[in-house]
């Protein structure tokens, strides 16, 4: 059912995997790559047309220019300030949670488990106005703390179910 690995196939199979491989990758960066080449371009090149070859000096300023000219760092510190709370929370309470619902032995614990799962099927569409209407009676709304508890509480069942998975395939 799983392929074999590499070194058990034939030779012919292992230079043709070694060959192929860092193509498909060159191939799959190759966007990103562009990108970057793209980014530390001049304008002038740019402006010429120049979009492919080398660039005529590498523009570092550019990177420079975003943030002078644009409120992206504005924008950086609005992530990182929904991002890490997201996280470190997801990651505390679907510990808490996996860890009780693959340990302890209780009554409803496959019960408990399965809602969790049965949250991950509810399309968020459905709860958008109850969520709006919660997080404006709380005085969350349009805060980042009403987006990170949103969002805290959406992954949260999914976050349950790896880490209950993970922890019951630990040896007790």
């Amino acid at each position: 059912m799983f392929p074999r690995p590499i070194e058990q196939t034939s030779p012919a199979t292992q230079i043709l995997y070694k060959c192929a491989l860092p193509v498909a990758l060159i191939l799959w960066l190759l966007p990103l790559l562009g990108v970057a080449m793209t980014s530390v371009r001049p304008a002038s090149d740019l402006a010429a047309g120049n979009y492919f070859g080398l660039p005529s000096y590498l523009a570092f300023e550019n990177y420079a220019d975003v943030f002078r000219n644009s409120p992206i760092a504005h924008y950086i510190l609005n992530s990182f300030k929904v991002t890490i709370p997201t996280v470190i929370g997801c990651l505390i309470l679907s510990c808490m949670t996996g860890f009780a619902l693959a340990i302890y032995k209780f009554r409803s614990n496959l019960l408990i488990f399965f809602l969790f799962v049965a949250g991950n099927f509810v399309p968020s569409q459905i709860l958008m106005i109850p969520v709006r209407d919660l997080t404006l009676t709380l005085g969350l709304y349009n805060s980042t703390a009403g987006l990170a508890l949103f969002h805290i509480a959406f992954q949260t069942g999914f976050c349950t179910l790896f880490m209950r998975n993970f922890i019951k395939a630990l040896p007790f």
